[in-house]
């Protein structure tokens, strides 16, 4: 989670373009249009993910109340995913496919009929189970154009990335110091001294304990 309760630890990020003017009507429908579809077993997907309401990550309902704090944009962005040990799975298709070759009096199987003792198999597993589920918070400050995600991992961030400008049709400049700086318009004679800057390592040069 994060935007209302939890960690401060979240990355940054700036949006790139101007906010329609018709943004309420337009970001609700385009947010509904990529709304969290949950998961069955049946599916072929084992991944899904989508916005849900911040406060509510069961739901998948929008209106303006639901997302709209003042002048910010808040969401849950969901990702549901399956996760059978392969273990476990290696062991039921291998016992699977005893039995249907003693019940067609077999000696061997095909490729395809592995295939679909497979998804079979699996698909009994998840019946059993439910995925695993990840909610994490983003809030949009429309006035400054940042966004907040409360993650840190890159993979989740830049999944995170693509999933806002799919929905908003905005690009996000992921914030980093010197990204970070710049915003600031500290002027054109300082951002030609930013770009030289180089990192320091505080920790090297301490006397050891």
């Amino acid at each position: 989670m994060g935007a209302l309760s939890g960690t401060l630890s979240y990355k940054l990020f700036y949006v790139q373009g101007e906010v329609p003017e018709n943004w309420q009507e337009l970001y609700l429908q385009q947010i509904r249009k990529n709304a969290f579809k949950p998961l069955k077993p049946e599916d072929e997907e084992e991944v899904s993910e989508g916005w849900v309401p911040v406060e509510r990550p069961l739901q998948i309902s929008f209106d303006l109340h639901t997302l709209l704090f003042d002048h910010f944009i808040n969401l849950g962005f969901r990702q549901d995913k399956y996760a059978i040990p392969s273990a476990l799975l290696k062991a039921h298709v291998e016992e699977a496919e005893r039995e249907y070759m003693i019940q067609n009096d077999k000696q061997r199987l095909s490729k395809f009929e592995r295939e679909d003792i497979k998804i079979m198999v699996k698909r009994k597993l998840k019946e059993k189970q439910l995925p695993r589920m990840k909610v994490i918070d983003m809030s949009w400050d429309l006035q400054k154009g940042r966004v907040r995600f409360w993650s840190q991992s890159g993979n989740v961030c830049e999944l995170f990335q693509g999933y806002f400008e799919d929905t908003f049709g905005l690009k996000l400049l992921p914030g980093n110091p010197y990204i970070n700086a710049v915003q600031l318009e500290p002027g054109p004679e300082k951002i030609e001294e930013l770009a030289v800057v180089e990192p320091t390592n505080f920790i090297e040069g301490l006397p050891q304990r």
